[in-house]
């Protein structure tokens, strides 16, 4: 397990294996567990170690404070297809869209590893899951969640627009018109919301989503080793057949388009303005453009 003395001030991935569990805890509570590309190299890593680990038959996935995850560390969003470079009259040049694809296959195939994991996971959800964070949640096989939860895709709101990576498990779980919702309004949704919604198994008192963690997890232990990765195998199958895996496959495109949007001038381009003021007036002036009040339409 990672210590206090080794985890890099940008956030880790802590891992230990007992009892039949693998915990793994994303750990970067000063930006409410925001993951760094470092930190999901991390949890791939992590994943790879549990799933070849034949004593551990349940994965448990947390956030370390008071949250799960609010998604990718917005001080490397806009950044992550590379450098700017300029052309021969030293004009900048927009990343190309091979370099938005590879970047965004390798993105996207981090939530497939999860989705696809044959150790089942149980996630552990407290405070902020939002964004990225979301769909880590929805890769894993099992959601408790305590009454504290705030779930939803506030991105959507940089211009994505419903080009999200899970929005074919999203339709199958929530229906089609509450996934569009979702995406749409960007909205982000209480415990007792998200619960009513289909996202939430469980919902608990704070207090108490640790311990009920632990009689779940207790529970798929004591299940046959053989039986749990063969049942897992099964629900990738029918996942399959009902076309939910596409998604891996025509998110990447989705969103490397998306990223490369034109934007009007009466419209707010959140990242010239985090270019230009920096991450959190960004926010501010992107939140203050979505904010509608009755009366206002």
């Amino acid at each position: 397990m990672m210590t206090e003395e080794t985890a890099r001030p940008a956030g880790s991935v802590d891992y230990e294996a007992r009892n039949g569990r693998a915990y793994i805890t994303l750990n970067n509570p000063s930006k409410k567990n925001a993951m760094t590309d470092a930190m999901w190299d991390e949890l791939m890593l992590a994943y790879d170690r549990a799933e070849a680990d034949d004593d551990v038959r349940v994965i448990v996935l947390t956030g370390s404070g008071n949250d799960f995850c609010t998604g990718h560390d917005m001080a490397e969003v806009g950044n992550q297809y590379g450098p700017t470079t300029l052309d021969a009259k030293g004009r900048p040049r927009r990343p190309s869209q091979r370099a938005r694809l590879r970047y965004d296959k390798k993105y996207v195939a981090r939530f497939e590893r999860i989705f696809s994991c044959l150790t089942p996971t149980i996630a552990l959800v407290r405070g902020y899951c939002l964004g990225g964070g979301l769909y880590l949640a929805e890769a894993c096989d099992l959601v408790i969640a305590s009454e504290t939860a705030k779930m939803g895709h506030p991105e959507q709101k940089l211009g994505l627009s419903g080009a999200a990576y899970f929005d074919a498990w999203e339709m199958l779980t929530l229906g089609i018109r509450k996934a569009r919702e979702l995406l749409l309004m960007a909205d982000v949704w209480n415990a007792q919301e998200a619960f009513a919604a289909g996202l939430i198994n469980k919902l608990v008192p704070d207090e108490e989503l640790s311990s009920k963690g632990e009689e779940w997890a207790e529970r798929i232990v004591r299940l046959p080793r053989d039986g749990i990765a063969i049942g897992k195998s099964a629900t990738l199958l029918a996942m399959n057949a009902l076309g939910v895996n596409t998604q891996f496959a025509y998110g990447p495109v989705y969103h490397a388009l998306a990223s490369n949007m034109r934007w009007e001038e009466d419209e707010v381009n959140f990242f010239k303005q985090k270019r230009d003021k920096g991450v959190t007036a960004a926010n501010k002036e992107r939140e203050a453009r979505y904010d509608v009040k009755d009366g206002e339409a």
